[in-house]
């Protein structure tokens, strides 16, 4: 790399004057011009030990900057590096921008010999060049050269050129400049065209190069430059050429070797005489006086260490008696951590395997139920079938109660998953409390003697920030639960707020019941998994409650979760109160009265009359029902039983939307859907599976779908879901 600090004229050093250290300095560059590095290396400890001394950092810049030069040209590259860092830190001491550009310049030379540290290089010479456009003084020709030249080494042409068109505009034909930059800039350009095969620039620049190193005589640039020249002549059938640049190589390699040489023996003993080791030796010279004077305490000391030294001998043999022991247990520990790592590792199998079971049984199971929940829902819309209102709602009831066990052990195994995580949003608290009491009503409590009443304290906020989903699903399960065993009587679902610092608003909820209630000696089990109180299922009536015993386990699990825990307050004979409190963020935002009247999650539902939608599902049964969920809503609906055959079809025709099925023999919806992206980038691709979202959700966005759905599904979310993608691909495809 070129650097012009190592060769200067007067009229880049403007901050010297005539004195004693500027005359050490141009000595010392004649020295080293004359490759008489031995005197070189030896009057420069002299310069930076005096520079220092009197506080001219700009010689001690100089100085350390000559010790890298003459290192790096005699391609020791180590110590090269090492001066170079010193040198640009006494430039930055001197407060000379001029110096700290140079010095950023040089460090780079040193650093680019590396591949590994030739990124860092990179941004040392930008330094230098951001400095020196700054400084505005038309310079720029080293920083830019180099920049240029390493991208000529990374091979990134595309950056090369523009650092050596800067290069060649900042070059200045009336400086006192030696060849060395005009050379390396001939060379880089030919480098630059022989990269893009223009084979007549190269070799023009290349000959310019070879004429300019040869006037000057200048060995080291020729032994970097002339054996590739040569290589490229022949490859360009210039043997004539190539001949005689071979000849020059062997002519400068001889005087080099020669120079090298008669200069070895003196650089070993030059390096000797580096600056810490010369003021080591001054300072050992000044204080022998001190250790003479010392002699007889140092006597009296060393009878002291040997007194010291036998106690610690006696030490270190109990030590070493402890070692034996301490290794001993050791051992033992790490046959002991290896047992646990091997019964570790066998949990974590366990657990994934528990994992993908409870995925392939929702899979299986959701996916004949939607078949099953599908038709009941055509059933009860179609009058022919009035007669039967009462069979067909007793089957919907008993598809739905799968459906719960099915979501049930679904969520059981995600609450144990530590990539579970909450989703925080801003919600009405008080509309779902409402919502969820009413939903009972309308439902569950049809048939039962008992109330269901909602108290919400005036301290309870309207709109707070916290999953809204997870906690209905806590409040569903402890409702269901007091309904379950509370035949007669009245149930309260409680709320009351407190105000918490930092923005934060806690909740606390309560869960009343007349109900039989729970021993004290069952409390605990009943939050157990699969616990079911068989002497409490029986009702007054005399019927049985059934159910999974999952419920109140995910409860627990999901306060756990939200940093809460759940107690039980019970009574044979006088019911049940289930305790709990959740943290929320408060809601800073002002609340419209929009807001306040409108439910949870609750999506708008734009007309999709008129739609065409492909369905891509090998299931015949699911395939009917989706199609007539569609045409209820004025879909206008096409049919496909394989990847392949959607594939041609997507080609062929044209659709609004296409609603995708996961596990298909063949080609799978994820194949299917990245075959479709290669040449349709907006057709919104919905997933329709009986796969859980949590376990597809990164496969499907990989392949390119815009959304899941999981079956079975709300017709309304469904809707929801069309809608807005639809709308989506509407906008972009209108920009």
């Amino acid at each position: 790399m070129f650097s012009n600090v190592d060769s200067p004229s007067e009229s880049l050093y403007p901050i010297f004057q005539e004195n004693s250290l500027q005359q050490d300095l141009d000595a010392i560059y004649k020295y080293r011009d004359e490759k008489k590095y031995d005197v070189a290396i030896e009057r420069l400890s002299d310069l930076i030990i005096e520079s220092k001394r009197l506080n001219e950092y700009d010689y001690t810049f100089h100085g350390y900057n000559m010790l890298s030069v003459i290192y790096h040209e005699i391609n020791d590259t180590i110590p090269s590096l090492a001066y170079a860092k010193s040198a640009l830190e006494f430039a930055k001491l001197s407060k000379n921008d001029t110096l700290i550009s140079w010095g950023y310049n040089n460090l780079a030379a040193s650093l680019s010999t590396n591949p590994n540290t030739r990124k860092q290089a990179l941004e040392y010479y930008k330094n230098s060049l951001e400095i020196q456009q700054e400084l505005n003084s038309g310079v720029f020709l080293d920083a830019a050269l180099n920049i240029a030249e390493l991208h000529g080494k990374e091979e990134n042409f595309v950056m090369m050129y523009p650092y050596l068109k800067k290069a060649t505009e900042s070059y200045d034909h009336s400086f006192n400049y030696h060849n060395d930059p005009l050379i390396y800039l001939n060379i880089s350009w030919g480098d630059y065209y022989k990269a893009l095969d223009i084979k007549a620039k190269a070799l023009e620049y290349y000959a310019e190069a070879f004429e300019l190193i040869e006037r000057d005589n200048m060995t080291p640039l020729a032994l970097e430059f002339y054996e590739r020249y040569a290589a490229y002549l022949n490859e360009n059938n210039y043997s004539d050429k190539a001949f005689n640049v071979q000849q020059q190589y062997l002519k400068h390699y001889k005087i080099r070797e020669k120079t090298l040489e008669k200069e070895t023996v003196k650089l070993a003993l030059a390096r000797a005489e580096t600056e810490e080791l010369r003021r080591q030796r001054n300072e050992a010279e000044m204080q022998q006086q001190l250790l003479d004077q010392d002699l007889r305490r140092k006597k009296i000391q060393f009878i002291l260490l040997g007194s010291i030294l036998a106690l610690l001998s006696l030490f270190l043999a109990y030590l070493f008696y402890s070692e034996k022991l301490r290794l001993g247990l050791i051992n033992n520990l790490k046959r002991n951590n290896k047992n646990l790592l091997k019964a570790k590792n066998l949990a974590e199998k366990s657990e994934r395997a528990k994992s993908k079971f409870f995925s392939t049984l929702s899979h299986e199971m959701r996916t004949p139920l939607y078949g099953v929940t599908g038709i009941i829902s055509l059933l009860e819309k179609r009058s022919e079938f009035e007669a039967f209102k009462e069979e067909i709602g007793s089957l919907k009831f008993s598809a739905d109660h799968l459906l719960d066990i099915i979501n049930d052990l679904l969520d059981l195994s995600k609450l144990e998953d530590e990539s579970f995580s909450l989703i925080n949003k801003r919600f009405n608290i008080q509309l779902l409390a409402e919502d969820l009491v009413s939903s009972f009503d309308q439902n569950s409590l049809k048939s039962s003697e008992c109330e269901l009443v909602c108290e919400i304290d005036s301290s309870v906020p309207e709109f707070v920030i916290g999953d809204a989903r997870r906690v209905s699903q806590v409040l569903l399960n402890i409702l269901g639960n007091a309904i379950k065993f509370t035949p007669k009587g009245k149930i309260v679902l409680r709320m009351r707020g407190e105000e918490l610092e930092e923005n934060k608003f806690k909740i606390y909820f309560e869960v009343q019941d007349d109900g039989i209630g729970i021993p004290r000696e069952l409390q605990e089990s009943i939050f157990d998994e699969f616990s079911q109180l068989e002497e409490l299922q029986k009702t007054e009536s005399g019927s049985e409650s059934k159910g999974t015993g999952l419920g109140l386990p995910i409860v627990k699990k999901l306060l756990q979760k939200m940093d809460s825990k759940i107690t039980l307050k019970s009574s044979v004979g006088k019911g049940s109160t289930f305790l709990f409190d959740i943290d929320f963020e408060k809601d800073l935002n002002p609340t419209t009265q929009q807001e306040r009247t409108t439910k949870p999650n609750s999506l708008g539902i734009s007309n999709l009359k008129g739609l065409r939608c492909l369905i891509v599902d090998d299931n015949k049964i699911n395939r009917l029902v989706t199609k007539r969920v569609l045409e209820n809503l004025g879909v206008i609906t096409f049919e496909a039983q394989n990847g392949e055959e959607a594939l041609e079809r997507a080609k062929k025709h044209y659709f609004d939307f296409i609603l995708m099925d996961i596990n298909m023999p063949g080609m799978n919806g994820y194949e299917t859907t990245q075959a479709i992206r290669i040449f349709d980038k907006l057709i919104p691709i919905i997933a329709l599976t009986a796969a859980e979202a949590t376990f597809i959700k990164k496969a499907a966005q990989h392949s390119g779908m815009n959304d899941i759905v999981t079956k079975p599904y709300n017709v309304d979310d469904l809707s929801s879901v069309i809608s807005k993608h639809v709308q989506i691909r509407n906008l972009i495809t209108s920009c």
